[in-house]
């Protein structure tokens, strides 16, 4: 059942909100209007559902000119690598140091959760976001499932830097701001890891050598939102390895020696459940590299969305729902 603290069932009251409302149209209700923290300041994110506003991380920041990134009050942004949604900009001033730009959060859960079937929550990239509907019909019967953050065709939670900075904003909250506890919260990062080396960009790319005390810093934060849950119904948590980059057995290595042993690693010490769609497609498809996988060319390098058998509904059907639906019926 959905579990929310009994001061916190306004969910039309205007109580329970952040403060700052982004400029989105009325057309969104009080649970989905993108609203920030007062330690945030609504910025432009072009990827984000709610409106095309985001919550860049500093109180009274500045937008950059891409519409995807922010810096603090008082700098000035400064392009130094890339353009659009892949842009970098140093943040400088006079007055401080200087620091890299941020991008702003993409808002959280787009629907109230429902009253009368268990809530599942999903958090993670791209690929999270290609098998979620798959996911949601599977557990159709027993669970309403959403994903965050509410995206528009873009890689969802992105690299591990970014799920650390947008913790706040959607683990358990509306893109208003309202918290929520859900059943269950499947989480995800890693396909945004690949660099070895250069400059990352904010919301986009990360590098593996930074993923594993950002990824520490996420589950040390969801393991304390789980034992938060009021009336000690603990939110469950299972962390979903990342899948395997099939036609590249190179890019493939980093995903299982340093990703997935990592995470798998600080998960374990967490005592945060671990499903692993990596090893399945692998049995079934073989080991890297490998040019097609489900009658598709590049399947899972990273994405699959068709196939026979469908392959989205396969690794959802037959990995990731057999978990979740063992946790709900627990």
């Amino acid at each position: 059942m959905l579990r929310l603290p009994a001061a916190s069932l306004l969910l039309c009251g205007v109580a329970a909100q952040w403060p700052t409302r982004c400029p989105v149209a009325s057309s969104y209700t009080n649970w989905s209007e993108t609203r920030c923290p007062d330690t945030m300041t609504c910025s432009p994110n072009g990827f984000s559902a709610g409106g095309g506003w985001g919550c860049c991380p500093w109180a009274n920041a500045v937008s950059c000119p891409s519409g995807f990134a922010c810096c603090p009050q008082g700098t000035t942004c400064e392009l130094i690598q890339g353009s659009g949604y892949g842009s970098v900009y140093n943040c400088t001033s006079a007055s401080a140091p200087t620091v890299m730009s941020k991008c702003p959060c993409k808002p959280g859960t787009p629907a109230e959760p429902s009253t009368t079937l268990k809530n599942v929550l999903v958090i993670g990239d791209s690929l999270t976001i290609g098998y979620t509907p798959a996911l949601a019909a599977n557990l159709a019967d027993i669970a309403l499932v959403q994903h965050v953050p509410w995206d528009v065709s873009d890689g969802g939670a992105e690299e591990s830097a970014y799920f650390s900075q947008c913790f706040e904003n959607w683990v358990g909250r509306s893109p208003s701001g309202i918290a929520y506890w859900p059943d269950v919260i499947y989480f995800n990062s890693g396909m945004h890891n690949l660099q070895t080396s250069g400059l990352p960009t904010p919301g986009q790319a990360g590098l593996a050598s930074s993923y594993g005390l950002e990824m520490t810093d996420v589950m040390m934060r969801m393991k304390a939102y789980a034992a938060s849950s009021p009336g000690g119904n603990f939110t469950r948590l299972i962390y979903g390895l990342t899948t395997p980059w099939l036609n590249d057995a190179d890019t493939d290595r980093i995903i299982t020696g340093t990703l997935n042993a990592q995470a798998a690693n600080i998960a374990s010490s967490f005592n945060i459940e671990v499903v692993d769609p990596h090893g399945p497609i692998i049995a079934r498809c073989g080991p890297a590299p490998q040019q097609s996988c489900f009658g598709v060319s590049g399947c899972f390098s990273p994405h699959c969305p068709g196939g026979s058998p469908n392959a989205y509904e396969w690794l959802a059907d037959n990995v990731i729902a057999p978990a979740i639906r063992l946790m709900l019926s627990a």
